[in-house]
């Protein structure tokens, strides 16, 4: 089901209604910003555009945000921010990151339609607000597990007053637009040049999410079931298939026509769990936990990962210690492997050819196998802005799809260092 299909009319009619009855209405302007440098020792990309050289493109952004109340029951809010765009990496581009309609009828139901982010993480609502957060950037390995950020549709909560502390329980339904990036190290030559490319996708997604908040502290449990479907024209291959054209020599095909299934459309689930907790003394301790499993698939949809971080406030400063990994499923991560390393003997018919499909078809995998060290510190400047300083060693084992390995080359068992820089602010 597509909600919503142009945004536009929501903040039109949030805004003419608005101006219309303006000496009624409560108006509420605010802005969050981050401009941010990260730089890594080795000369590929690794988030698609950290390198050696530096950038500004990975964490850099910037956005404005109208929240308007028309009655005690009633309220809109729009979000407009401008970022790196999610399915090219050269272009920065303007995008709704909220646009809806909430309406509270008591204090303990929350009903909103529009363009909301997706709930789960324990930073869902405040992911692109760096000021609201006191590491570098919340972490890859856990927050990559959701295939979209925002989605198009409904969210209905309903909160509990208990003894200790409130019980949120929180349904919601909607779709979204997304893309996954690919990276083909050497193409097929002759049949396909080596470059970077986007799937567009479609995803739809219901579940929901279960909080408790006790003073300080925050548990967290997010279950849904979500579908991928290419909007491009083109399908996946549901499996790869083993060819033994002669005893002792075979090869993975994945070519068109090869009779190998195909579909469209991906099914899967995710199950995330986070905590949120005060140790005293300034410490806290965060950690979230995720599994994404897709069905009737192998393509290494599938994957497990998390981060533990500790951090304390000590006056101005928040210094902060976290780990993080992510893993495909063994059998996926084994299966990868099989198939980059595939090669037949240099005299069967075709061979150049089909050994440079073999490192083209392990490109079309999601392979992550990988674990983040990092060891950094925010210091607020003011009430409304702070800096972040962040060293982060990452360390690939078999592969990971947030690294573009060089033509002709692989990266495995080897250590990225980040270095990060930032500056976070709010208005």
């Amino acid at each position: 089901m597509h909600f919503y299909a142009d945004l536009r009319c929501i903040v039109a009619a949030v805004l003419t209604f608005s101006l219309n009855t303006a000496q009624a209405l409560d108006f509420a302007w605010s802005g969050y910003g981050t401009l941010g440098y990260t730089r890594s020792n080795q000369t590929y990309p690794y988030q698609r555009v950290v390198t050696d050289r530096g950038t500004f493109a990975r964490d850099t952004r910037f956005g404005v945000q109208l929240d308007t109340k028309f009655d005690p029951h009633w309220s809109a809010t729009v979000q407009a921010q401008i970022s790196p765009a999610a399915d090219d990496d050269n272009l920065w581009t303007p995008k709704l990151t909220w646009a809806f309609i909430s309406w509270r009828p008591n204090n303990d139901w929350l009903l909103r339609l529009g363009k909301l982010r997706l709930p789960g993480y324990l930073n869902s609502e405040n992911m692109c607000v760096g000021w609201t957060f006191d590491y570098a950037r919340l972490p890859v390995e856990m927050y990559s597990i959701s295939p979209a950020v925002n989605f198009n549709g409904i969210s209905v909560s309903k909160t509990w007053g208990l003894a200790r502390g409130d019980l949120n329980l929180e349904l919601f339904w909607g779709s979204a637009d997304s893309a996954w990036r690919y990276n083909l190290r050497d193409g097929i030559p002759g049949i396909l040049e080596p470059r970077v490319f986007f799937v567009p996708l479609r995803v739809e997604a219901k579940g929901m999410v279960l909080s408790y908040r006790e003073q300080e502290n925050l548990f967290r449990l997010g279950i849904y079931d979500a579908s991928a479907e290419r909007t491009d024209g083109q399908e996946w291959f549901k499996r790869v298939e083993l060819v033994t054209p002669i005893p002792n020599v075979s090869y993975y095909n994945l070519s068109p026509g090869s009779g190998v299934p195909t579909m469209t459309k991906i099914d899967f689930t995710v199950v995330a769990f986070a905590v949120d907790l005060g140790l005293g003394q300034g410490f806290r301790l965060a950690t979230e936990y995720g599994v994404r499993h897709a069905q009737d698939i192998q393509g290494g949809v599938s994957v497990a990962g998390g981060y533990a971080a500790l951090r304390r406030q000590i006056g101005k400063w928040t210094p902060y210690l976290s780990y993080a990994q992510l893993r495909s499923e063994a059998d996926e991560l084994a299966r990868y492997q099989n198939i980059n390393r595939n090669r037949v003997p240099a005299w069967l018919p075709g061979a150049p050819l089909i050994n440079a499909s073999q490192r083209t078809a392990a490109d079309l995998f999601l392979a992550y196998d990988q674990d983040t060290w990092a060891v950094g510190t925010s210091y607020a400047l003011t009430p409304t802005s702070k800096l972040k300083l962040e060293w982060a060693r990452t360390h690939i084992g078999a592969a990971s799809s947030f690294v573009d390995a060089p033509a002709g080359g692989e990266v495995s068992d080897e250590d990225l260092n980040l270095f990060s820089l930032s500056y976070n602010f709010i208005f």
